[in-house]
């Protein structure tokens, strides 16, 4: 364990001081801004275009850090022969163990801040509710849960554009499935229902982490759905470690 904390650690120092993260931490600053604007054009909404915008921003944002973050720092391992190094050390799922677990501190790190940022944007222009911060929690679930697809890719693909590429059309495909299998179970071809059907059992149903309709008016879901939601993405977490221990343990490196 302690060999996997010095990982993480590590990880999460590297991931921190890079220009990579410091370009996304002022973008999400201007997009704020934004925010401003979007409910200064919408009278009679502003606090709900504002909120949900801004959590949008909060989404996207931490979402582009990591899927990069992971898979760039995955190759520049690779090529610069330092994953070498760590795997001489350290046993290879302590190595992975530590990159993911140091992710998932970044992850905490940059939702903090971004929190934080909104939170203020919110009580400046009186919009400020809890619930945008409640909804922060199944966000970090859900980065989780994408901190370890964009780890099983980079370990699958031989270049890091590849890697980018099927992290993000995963993601994607996991956010889109919903309005998916809501059209094709309109049409009467039952082969693409099928077909669709049966790609969304192995997608994580990722708009159960969205609470922005319910943050936007500043509601809470119960306390059930804290505990459903915290279960489920450990579930799929722990599902893809270990298929992605087994993945990266038959590399030769």
């Amino acid at each position: 364990m302690k060999k996997i904390i010095s990982i993480a650690r590590l990880t999460f120092k590297e991931a921190g001081r890079d220009k990579f993260f410091s370009g996304v931490v002022f973008f999400f600053m201007f997009y704020l801004l934004f925010c401003v604007l979007l409910g200064k054009l919408s009278p009679g909404h502003t606090e709900q275009i504002m909120r949900s915008a801004g959590l949008t921003g909060v989404e996207l944002s931490a979402v582009i850090l990591i899927i990069f973050s992971v898979t760039l720092s995955f190759f520049r391992d690779k090529d610069t022969r330092i994953i070498e190094v760590y795997l001489s050390c350290f046993e290879r799922r302590a190595y992975l163990g530590g990159k993911i677990l140091g992710y998932f501190a970044l992850s905490g790190l940059y939702l903090f801040f971004s929190g934080l940022g909104l939170g203020l944007i919110l009580f400046v222009y009186k919009a400020f509710t809890a619930a945008v911060l409640a909804a922060l929690y199944p966000l970090f679930l859900k980065l989780g849960i994408i901190v370890c697809v964009a780890a099983l890719f980079s370990s699958l693909s031989s270049t890091p554009t590849t890697a980018l590429l099927c992290s993000m059309f995963f993601c994607a495909a996991a956010e889109l499935m919903p309005a998916a299998l809501k059209i094709v179970r309109t049409q009467a071809v039952t082969w693409q229902r099928n077909i669709v059907e049966t790609a969304a059992v192995f997608l994580p149903k990722m708009e159960q982490f969205d609470l922005k309709p319910l943050a936007a008016y500043g509601e809470f879901p119960s306390a059930a759905y804290f505990l459903w939601s915290s279960a489920y993405a450990l579930t799929f977490i722990v599902l893809l470690w270990v298929i992605n221990i087994y993945i990266f343990g038959k590399k030769e490196y």
